[in-house]
Order: C-alpha cells, then sequence, then structure tokens
C-alpha cells in the first residue's frame, strides 16, 4: 500500500450522512475504505483493519455509538485513532457526552468532498502524531533517568568547592526546566532558542548556534552572541544556508554524528579533515577559539542538527570547553532532539494542510505563510511586553499564535479553482463565495479541544475584519449550516471586539502581501508598504499595533530574509 493512503473505517452505513461519505470516499485512490455495519464485529474489524481514523455512526443496529467510543478507547492500538461522529439530527447533549467519551469531531450535516478531506487528513496526521509523541515521551523518560544519574554521580563524588557545587545544580536545574518546557511547548523556534541558551549558560559560553540539517542543506537556524549583542551588532542574526558538506566543523558533525571539541578553531589538528567556517567572523569581527560541537541525533538515529558553542567564558577569556562541558551539553543536544521530534509532527500536520491550500492558491505560499507567522510574533511580543503580559503567558501564547498565523487561509482548500485563479476582479458573488473561506478555514477546528485549536478557528475566521468594523465575516454560528454565499454585506466585527490574534494576523498578512512580489504584481517599495498602513491605521487596522510595527519593522524584515520564495 501507498504510505501516503489513508485508511479509513465507516462503521455503520443507515443514515444519509454515512452513505454520503462512503460514496465521497470510496472512489479516492488515496483512502481504503473498509465498511463494517454489524456492532457485534466492528471492534475486531478496527483491530484487524488499523485505521487511521474511524466514522462512527451514532447509533447502529440498536447499539449507541458511546459504546463504541469507550471501546476502541480501552482497546490496543485503538485507543489512539480519532473518532469522527456521525451525529446528523442529534441533539447538543449527545454531542457532548461523545466529546467526552473521546470523540475527536463530529459531522451534523453532508460535507463537500474537499472538506471532508481535509478533515480525514488532519485527524489521521494527528493519529500519527499521537503515536510519535508516545515514543518521544519514552526518549523524555530516559532522559530524566540521565539527569537523575548524574545528580547522583555529582553527589557520590562531591564537589570541589562550592562554587562547583552551585554550577552542577544550575545545570541540573537548567535540564530539568527545559524537560518540562519540551513537554509545555511545540514551537520549534521557541524550544530551540531556549534551549541554545540555557546550553550556552551551563558552560558559560559567549556565543553559540544550533543549526539544522534540511536534506542537503546546513541551515543556521538559532545564532546568539552577547558580545555582539552588547555592541548592538545584529549582522550575526542573518540567517545562512551552506551546503552539507565535511568541509566545515558543523557539516562533518552533522554528517558523522561524532563531537568535536577544540581549543582554538582557527588552529585545529591535522587530524581533523575539516576547517571552522569563519565567515560569519570575518562578517563581524568576532574572533571564534575554544569551540564544541554535539550532533542532534533523534530516537532513529538520524542526525537533524548540531548544537555549536564557542567561547567559554567571553572571547578575551581564552578559556577551553572541558570533558565535562561536553557531556552536559550532550544532554542538552538530546533535549533539543527531542525538541526538533516532537515539534516536527506539529509543523508536518500544519504543512500539509498549507500545502492543501497552496496547491489551490498560488499567492498561498509555504515562505509567505512562515513569514506572516514569523512577524506576528514578532508583533504580538512588542504588545505583550507593552502590555506587562507575565513571561510564561507569552511563551504559551506565541506557541499558539505562530501555528495558527500559519493556517489563517487554509480554508481557502473549498474555495473553486475558477475564483482563486481568477485573473480578473471578482463580482459580487464571486467575493461572496472567495469570503466563506474564513468560516469553512474556522469550521476544519470545530470540535477540537486544545488551546491551539481555539486560536487556528478564531485567526481563520476574523483575519479579515477590520478595526472600523466594515471587514467580514463578523459574528458567525459556527454549529449552523454554511449559507448560500449572498451580495457581501458589511456587518464585521469592529475595535476590540476582533480577537487580538487575528488582528495581529490580519495586519502582518497585508504587510506581507503588498511587500512580496507575485505573477501579477510587483513588490511595493517598503516606504510605499509602510505608507499604506499608516494610512490605514483606525479605520483597517488597530492603530496600537501599526505604530509597534513601524517600531519593529527591522526585525520583520529578519523574518522576510529568512523565507524567500
Amino acid at each position: 500500500m501507498d504510505p501516503s493512503t489513508i485508511r479509513v473505517l465507516l462503521v455503520g452505513d443507515r443514515t444519509g450522512l454515512a452513505s454520503g461519505v462512503r460514496r465521497l470516499l470510496q472512489e479516492r485512490v488515496d483512502i481504503l475504505l473498509e465498511t463494517v455495519d454489524d456492532p457485534t464485529i466492528a471492534v475486531d474489524v478496527a483491530r484487524a483493519v488499523r485505521p487511521d481514523v474511524i466514522f462512527q455512526e451514532w447509533e447502529v443496529s440498536g447499539t449507541p455509538g458511546l459504546e463504541f467510543l469507550e471501546a476502541y478507547g480501552r482497546t490496543s492500538g485503538l485507543s489512539e485513532v480519532p473518532v469522527i461522529m456521525l451525529a446528523e439530527g442529534t441533539e447538543n447533549a449527545f454531542r457532548s457526552a461523545s466529546f467526552a467519551a473521546g470523540a475527536a469531531d463530529h459531522l451534523v450535516e453532508q460535507p463537500g468532498e474537499i472538506e471532508l478531506m481535509a478533515k480525514i487528513r488532519m485527524q489521521s496526521e494527528r493519529r500519527r502524531t499521537a503515536v510519535e509523541r508516545r515514543k518521544v515521551s519514552d526518549r523524555l523518560l530516559e532522559a530524566d533517568r540521565e539527569i537523575s544519574s548524574l545528580r547522583a554521580q555529582i553527589v557520590a563524588d562531591g564537589a570541589n568547592d562550592v562554587k562547583e557545587a552551585e554550577r552542577d545544580l544550575a545545570r541540573l536545574v537548567s535540564l530539568a526546566d527545559l524537560g518540562d518546557e519540551v513537554n509545555r511547548f511545540q514551537d520549534f523556534d521557541l524550544l530551540l532558542d531556549h534551549i541554545l541558551t540555557q546550553a550556552r549558560r551551563a558552560c558559560e559560553a559567549e556565543s553559540g548556534a544550533i543549526f539544522i540539517v534540511d536534506r542537503k542543506r546546513l541551515i543556521y537556524r538559532h545564532l546568539q552572541n552577547d558580545l555582539l549583542d552588547g555592541r548592538g551588532d545584529r549582522n550575526h542574526l542573518q540567517p545562512v544556508e551552506r551546503p552539507l558538506t565535511m568541509d566545515t566543523v558543523a557539516g562533518t558533525v552533522a554528517i558523522t554524528g561524532t563531537n568535536i571539541r577544540v581549543d582554538d578553531a582557527y588552529d585545529m589538528s591535522p587530524d581533523f579533515e575539516c576547517v571552522y567556517d569563519r565567515g560569519r567572523d570575518i562578517a563581524t569581527g568576532y574572533r571564534t577559539r575554544s569551540l564544541l560541537s554535539i550532533p542532534l541525533r533523534t530516537s532513529d538515529r538520524v542526525v537533524r542538527g548540531v548544537l555549536q558553542l564557542a567561547n567559554p567564558g567571553g572571547e578575551a577569556a581564552r578559556r577551553s570547553f572541558s570533558l565535562e562541558d561536553e557531556k552536559v551539553v550532550e544532554h542538552f543536544a538530546s533535549l533539543a532532539a527531542v525538541a526538533i521530534e516532537r515539534t516536527a509532527m506539529t509543523e508536518t500536520l500544519v504543512l500539509r494542510m498549507i500545502s492543501m491550500a497552496e496547491v489551490r492558491d498560488p499567492t498561498e505560499t509555504g515562505p509567505h505563510v512562515q513569514r506572516v507567522a514569523g512577524c506576528a510574533v514578532i508583533l504580538y511580543e512588542a504588545w505583550a511586553r507593552a502590555s506587562g503580559i507575565p513571561d510564561e503567558e507569552r511563551d504559551r501564547n506565541r506557541d499558539r499564535l505562530r501555528t495558527a498565523a500559519m493556517l489563517h487561509d487554509v480554508g481557502k482548500i473549498a474555495i473553486p479553482d475558477a475564483i482563486l485563479k481568477k485573473p480578473g476582479p471578482l463580482d459580487d458573488h464571486e467575493l461572496a463565495i472567495m469570503q466563506q473561506h474564513t468560516v469553512i478555514g474556522a469550521r476544519l477546528f470545530k470540535g477540537m479541544r486544545t488551546d491551539f485549536d481555539e486560536v487556528a478557528q478564531v485567526v481563520a475566521l476574523h483575519h479579515h475584519e477590520r478595526w472600523d468594523g466594515t471587514g467580514y465575516p463578523g459574528p458567525v454560528e459556527l454549529d449552523s449550516e454554511l449559507l448560500e454565499p449572498t451580495v457581501p454585506t458589511h456587518r464585521g466585527l469592529s475595535g476590540t471586539d476582533i480577537p487580538l490574534f487575528a488582528r495581529i494576523v490580519g495586519l502582518v498578512d497585508v504587510y506581507d502581501a503588498l511587500s512580496t512580489r507575485r505573477s501579477y504584481k510587483d513588490a511595493w517599495p517598503e516606504e510605499d508598504v509602510l505608507e499604506i498602513i499608516r494610512r490605514e491605521s483606525g479605520t483597517h487596522f488597530d492603530p496600537q499595533l501599526v505604530e509597534l510595527l513601524l517600531e519593529h519593522v527591522d526585525e520583520m524584515r529578519l523574518v522576510r530574509s529568512r523565507f524567500v520564495e
């Protein structure tokens, strides 16, 4: 079977909704559909089929659907399979009870094929994610055991003095805190940035970087340098990509999976067949001396990146990394690998949903949504600092916003190509259909129960609202049927009634769209983009957010330079 094929089990085929789902799926080459309508063998069939998604009628031959949910939940191999209840004609109380029993989603009316496939793909990815997270949790438990072993070793050996004991304790606390963050956060950049900071702190390293292996490229994903930051020099933050070869230290570590620790990066032993890449040092006037480079190896033993630290105690101190430093940094590298593994699961789900929208709408590119997400995070952090939001809440919201921003236009998967790709202006009827992408996108997250899903739903639904109330779609009841499109009316939300995250994404979406070249238009000069944003302050956009964007436009340029078309 093709690995991309999704296995679907339909339990019950008595209602019109179930029959409609069966008709839509049975001819698709990317779906392997099995059906069963005998309640006495349904669980056994499910165990044999090993489905990625189950569609469950709310009642099958007199057996309530809730009983099936409970049976799946206590059956090995089925407890992680998402179940979509076919709840046509049921009351809200039944839907609430089925959510409590473990249902992943509901269908109360016949969806279109595109919307149905979007739900199936999303739930299928969630199932794979749940399985992989269990594996990652096992790795975290292993890391906890390693930390406990390290703690016991410190106690057994005894520290040479109070300062050494305090340093060892601080390292253990950092590792424990990071283990907790890996469990709490899914934001790839947030996690790796924290891990790099804590790894540097544990070894008093002045600078550090995390490189990510992407096919045959090595990407400088995270860069930190206290000395250059203190000078106000931001050149070292510019993103850089290199071919993945053994010519450089980081490339050698990524390919061989072995540590490299040297006293002077500019004077390495001839035993090493690689050299330190001095390009960034030359550009900034920095001097890298002692260097420690550790592979980020995931549970499948594949190296996905490199954690590299430099200059313990600072450039002027000329200290070297010790063997003990190397062993401690290996623990941080292990957590970074877990972070890559764990958050890549969420990114896979998000990027597949984005790719569905990108196929339909050529303007909805991967780099565009990455830029929107990155700029949205910058704008939110500026707002949060100005508003006195606590650090923990700020980090949690940043985590949710980045992913939700990437999915802001996912509802376009259900808009006809004739409208999405029309070269000229849309007429009123076409515009009304296009505007439905906000409601369709929000409905994809309806029934989900995580904080992320709530934010994704709000952003998808309201990112086209306007500060003066002339945007769309305004107040919407997502449980109601999708109405026939009518000539657009201006009945949107206004002012602070528009959710904050939707206001943020709406602003940076326009900023990036105007700044980017498309087949039908050239990129606007930056001064023109900023001028129109100033002009639209208080009508289209939140005035406070406009001021914050103008203050942080340098940071947004960096984001745009990282994700080019």
